[in-house]
Parts: C-alpha cells; structure tokens; sequence
C-alpha cells in the first residue's frame, strides 16, 4: 500500500485518539476523500464526478473521529428514553447509509443519515466510561 495513505491513516488516528485496530475505517474514509477530490491525472476532474456524471457535493463533510449524535427512531425508545445517542463518527457509508459510526453504549458500528455532529468536539477517551448506570465521554475542545 502506498506509504502516502499509510501515514494519513497514521495521523488520522491519531488525532482522533483511536487504537491502531480502527485503522481499516480511517482507510475508507481517505480513500472516500481521494474519490471526491481533483485528481492531476483526470487534467482536475474529479474521479466520482467521472464515474458517475454527477456534480460531487462537500457539504456532507465531517471531522473523522470528532462527536455525533444519532437519532433513534420512535419504535426503537420508550416513551421517556433520549431521542439521540452519542457517537463517534468513522467515516462515509453506502448512498443509503450516508454516515458510519461508534455507538459508544453498544460498542459496534452503525450506519444512519440523521446525524448531529459536533465538529469541534474530538473525543479523547473513545471507550465509554460506565459509571453504575451513568455513562460520559470524555472530550476535548
């Protein structure tokens, strides 16, 4: 693999204070950005945009490793449970599933569209921390 990638996978990592067993979604998440991005080789065509005669949008951007908050639907709470969930967001999905990330609570990854995500917010400590029923990350701004 090209040492390139490698150490933007490195650094990605890294600023996002994940283990080094995280770092295949780092991969996705690059190779999302190359696809996206101008390539010299296209003469600054973008590769998605040639594959698939689409204008490429940027607004679906977001810091790897920072906080986010996902819905849950209404048939998957009780009457009184919290409408969202804290997160740590991985990377870019299928079209269906724009969004991949850490469910903190169940500990695996999860696929949505309906996201809050809180740029500014990197997560330090990515594991949950349980306290009796209580539950925080740790952040940093």
């Amino acid at each position: 693999m090209n040492q390139i990638v490698m150490e933007r996978v490195r650094c990605m990592l890294a600023h996002a204070k994940f283990p080094k067993t995280y770092w295949i979604e780092a991969l996705k998440t690059i190779v999302y950005m190359i696809n996206i991005s101008p390539l010299v080789p296209l003469e600054g065509d973008i590769p998605q945009r040639v594959w698939t005669d689409k204008d490429v949008s940027y607004r679906h951007l977001r810091v790897f490793g920072c906080l986010a908050c996902v819905h849950v639907a209404k048939d998957k709470r009780g009457k009184l449970a919290p409408k969202s969930r804290p997160c740590i967001f991985l990377g870019y999905g299928e079209d269906k599933f724009r969004y991949q990330l850490w469910d903190v609570i169940n500990k695996k990854v999860i696929r949505s569209r309906d996201i809050v995500v809180m740029e500014e917010k990197v997560v330090v400590d990515w594991e949950m921390k349980r306290n009796g029923s209580s539950s925080e990350l740790t952040e940093r701004m």
